[in-house]
């Protein structure tokens, strides 16, 4: 025999021996095991997993396990192709922004609650993404975080599947209540090292296969454990409301009531409320209302079912009834009470993930929001954080917010370098690095304009551009510091001007009661079938949320009467009266046609239902499309040609001149009104004849321009204020049809779009999560702080840098007022000179006698 032929037949002995070897290896851990058994112990693993579909993942038959392969402690491998995994039993919860991992650096946090029992089980994290063709993997990393404690790391390489990491949870991290969870994302371009490369790194979190991997059997307990809650594969916790007899109005009202303190005790972000038989799975909780169920409960107002392997929480109100229901609330408001607890990093994350609110005139350090220290060695330094300015805050140019920077960069920066800070996505201000030799600061200022800042919550992005000659070549592998910031860096807010600005929907859906004051504010739906209902019972309840407290509305099918308190409608727009639609600015004729082949579909609301729950295709993946926006398929989004529109009437506002717009601008609530009232009439009189010829011009200008909605949006949200004060505020939310309003719906209260709705009108396409925000050229002011000078001073202030055509009218009109009425008083004052008249004689005379 030759050589090589000896050397062939030993390969083949060893090959046989390990396979002998691996089988006997699988005997011992069971051939009938399942991919979680498998996977449930040793060290961390990868899956990559081309279908990313869970419901269809989850009806394949489980492969048998794969061997066995070394791995190094920080970095999962893979291990299979084509394991299917299940969903995680404990999804996130939805965020107020993307899932998105952008740029060279960046991080994504979640508060995420858990019960006594679940921590002291055996639990592994696994994440589900997909990453961009141009990060390259050895030199990419994905990095999961608990509490501050890395549990893994791994190479991002994922661009043609969804990609399965898992990653044991060391014992004893994980605390009763809210921990903290974050995925960071370090990630390199493949070939291209410029700054502008670095805007094509992204890795993109699948939600649907992300979440804790807990047993089943460690559910909540009890009312004080409604956060831990499961959501589902979107982040969102939907709740069913099992009737057992159609309730009256008044009977509406009271459910309501308890859907918003459930989700208020829950302290969840997001709710999608529905009504029909009892969910099945794991996600989310059912509320029965009176019936059998109810009556074998016993006489608790409200009882607790617990979870079971094919029905999540169970809550069962006796009865209907308003003492039941009262009883049930109080429970609930209780629970709602308790302090939240978990570990110091979670309860920092949960009160995060809602921003830091202020009140104005005072300074935050940027630790307290979230920021910390960082050493950055790439090209594009991004760092961000959230702050809520009250609802009754005045969007205006009359101060500055100053946020002062503390930092340094390296020497070899190119001429482009700079910082520069976006408020809710527009740039605001920047800050050059001029110096080659680099610098350290302490005190770089920056002026950020109130006039980009808006009620509610605002989103605050620190950039550094940080570009250099190597940069062209890549050939710098050293990975050198470029930027240094420091989290005492400081942000400074003014005194705020408090009046509501209306219509402005970011100053009035986070804060109804506050415009309603003595009033219960209105819940008009005038046709109250299932979806529609459904719709507005997801509206109100996250209202209830960005307020922090239960709103006491009043339901009713007719909107005819008593007018003098807001109002919120949520109907279908063939269900809507025209008027309504034209005291919100809406051609109810051209909003019909638009949606008339949409409107007729009729589409079944169990298709849309099915529709939102699915996994994310890799398309919306890529698109980074948020999990909650979501539309069937058979909806027929484009059934209008997109060369039609919708065109906000502007006729209400036509004809209006200079004295009734300022008349009408500043609204106060208090005696400072007689004031204003004064001053606007002297103002009036004093310039009448002077403007008189401008009266066409200024109609013009405090004319609403006109708003095209493209046939796309699948919701439009609009406002109108139909009297002199904020109690006659009307708010529209409507759709082609009620299932695809149901839909929509769950796609705007999404925190990352429900955060962003500003203005007067927003349509939304809740397919893509697309939104379109229009601002009204003419609003009002009502003030609210109380009547001081102070006050009133900022507020005018605010109205004017608002509206500087009329400033300068006004400053034109005093300084001519001014010029006469000092021409005027001047003309007779003074005596006249005696000598210089008898000279002015004398030479009259002698002038007389020569011509003589």
């Amino acid at each position: 025999m030759s050589a090589d032929a000896l050397k062939d037949r030993r390969r083949a002995s060893r090959r046989l021996g390990f396979g002998l070897l691996a089988s006997a290896g699988f005997l011992l851990l069971g051939a009938g095991a399942d991919a979680q058994s498998f996977l449930g112990s040793g060290a961390p693993r990868a899956l990559a997993v081309p279908n990313a579909d869970p419901a269809a993942a989850q009806a394949q038959p489980a492969p048998d396990p794969a061997p066995l392969r070394p791995v190094r402690p920080d970095v999962a491998e893979p291990v299979a192709a084509t394991t299917a995994l299940p969903v995680p039993q404990r999804p996130l919860p939805a965020v107020g922004g993307s899932l998105r991992l952008s740029g060279e650096e960046s991080s994504l946090q979640w508060p995420v609650y858990l019960t006594d029992a679940q921590t002291r089980e055996r639990l592994r994290f696994r994440i589900g993404y997909l990453s961009a063709i141009s990060v390259v993997p050895h030199e990419s990393f994905l990095t999961a975080s608990v509490n501050d404690v890395v549990i893994g790391r791994t190479e991002i390489k994922a661009p043609g599947a969804v990609r399965i990491i898992e990653f044991e949870v060391p014992p004893g991290l994980l605390k009763p209540g809210y921990n903290a969870v974050t995925i960071a994302g370090s990630q390199r371009h493949r070939v291209d090292c410029s700054l502008q490369a670095t805007f094509e790194l992204w890795t993109q979190i699948d939600p649907s296969w992300t979440g804790f991997v807990v047993p089943q059997a460690t559910e909540a307990g009890g009312l004080r454990g409604l956060p831990a809650v499961m959501p589902d594969a979107r982040g969102i916790v939907p709740i069913r409301v099992v009737l057992g007899n159609r309730p009256a109005f008044a009977g509406f009202e009271r459910i309501l009531a308890v859907l918003q303190h459930i989700a208020l005790a829950g302290r969840y972000s997001q709710v999608a409320v529905d009504f029909g038989p009892a969910l099945s799975g794991r996600a989310g909780l059912n509320l029965v209302v009176g019936g059998a169920q109810a009556e074998a409960a016993g006489s608790q107002p409200l009882s607790i079912e617990p979870a079971q392997a094919d029905r999540p929480l169970t809550l069962v109100l006796a009865g209907d009834g308003p003492a039941e229901m009262d009883a049930a609330i109080q429970a609930l408001r209780a629970a709602a009470a308790a302090e939240p607890v978990g570990s110091p990093q979670g309860l920092q994350a949960f009160a995060l993930a809602r921003g830091v609110p202020t009140r104005g005139g005072e300074t935050l350090r940027l630790s307290a929001l979230g920021v910390s220290n960082r050493e950055f060695a790439g090209r594009l330094f991004r760092t961000g954080f959230d702050v809520v300015l009250p609802t009754d805050f005045v969007p205006a140019d009359y101060a500055k917010v100053n946020l002062r920077l503390a930092g340094g960069y390296a020497a070899g920066l190119d001429v482009g370098a700079q910082v520069i800070v976006d408020i809710n996505g527009r740039n605001v201000a920047s800050l050059p690095m001029p110096r080659s030799g680099g610098d350290v600061f302490q005190d770089a200022q920056l002026a950020l304009p109130l006039g980009r800042w808006r009620p509610g919550r605002n989103r605050i992005e620190v950039s550094a551009f940080l570009p250099a000659q190597n940069d062209r070549v890549c050939e710098d592998g050293t990975e050198r510091k470029r930027f240094l910031f420091l989290s005492d860096s400081t942000l400074t807010i003014p005194n705020l001007a408090r009046a509501v600005r209306l219509p402005d929907l970011a100053a009035t859906l986070g804060d109804v009661p506050r415009l309603a004051q003595d009033r219960r504010p209105r819940l008009v739906v005038p046709a109250p079938d299932r979806d529609a209902m459904a719709a507005a019972a997801t509206i109100v309840v996250q209202m209830a949320l960005a307020a922090n407290r239960a709103i006491d509305f009043e339901l009713v099918a007719d909107q005819g009467r008593n007018r003098h308190t807001p109002t919120i409608v949520v109907a279908p727009a063939r269900a809507l009266d025209p008027d309504t639609l034209r005291a919100v600015g809406l051609n109810p004729d051209q909003i019909r046609q638009i949606w008339q082949g949409r409107a007729a579909a009729g589409q079944a609301t169990e298709t849309v239902r099915e529709a939102v729950v699915d996994g994310l295709s890799l398309d919306r993946l890529r698109s980074n499309v948020l999990p909650a926006c979501a539309l069937p398929a058979a909806a027929p989004r484009n059934a209008v040609a997109a060369s039609q529109r919708i065109r906000v009437s502007s006729a209400d506002n036509e004809g209006r001149e200079l004295a009734s717009a300022w008349s009408v601008a500043v609204r106060p609530q208090n005696t400072v009104g007689g004031y204003v009232s004064d001053l606007s009439s002297r103002f009036a009189t004093a310039t009448e004849g002077a403007l008189r010829g401008t009266a066409a011009w200024l109609s013009n200008q405090v004319q609403e321009p006109e708003i095209e909605i493209g046939p796309q949006a699948s919701l439009v949200v609009s406002q109108g204020v139909s009297g002199r004060d904020m109690n006659s505020l009307v708010t529209v939310f409507t759709a082609p049809n009620a299932a695809t309003l149901a839909a929509s719906a769950i796609c705007l209260t999404a925190p990352a779009i429900w955060n962003r709705l500003e203005g007067r009108t927003v349509s939304l396409d809740a397919d893509t999560g697309t939104l379109a925000q229009y601002e009204a050229k003419q609003a009002a002011f009502f003030e609210t702080g109380g009547g001081s000078f102070e006050n009133m001073r900022l507020v005018m202030a605010g109205w004017f840098s608002t509206n500087p055509t009329f400033f300068a009218l006004i400053l034109f009109a005093a300084a001519v007022t001014l010029g006469l009425s000092t021409t005027a008083m001047l003309r007779g004052v003074g005596r006249s000179n005696p000598g210089r008249q008898g000279a002015a004689a004398g030479t009259e005379t002698e002038t007389g006698e020569a011509s003589r």
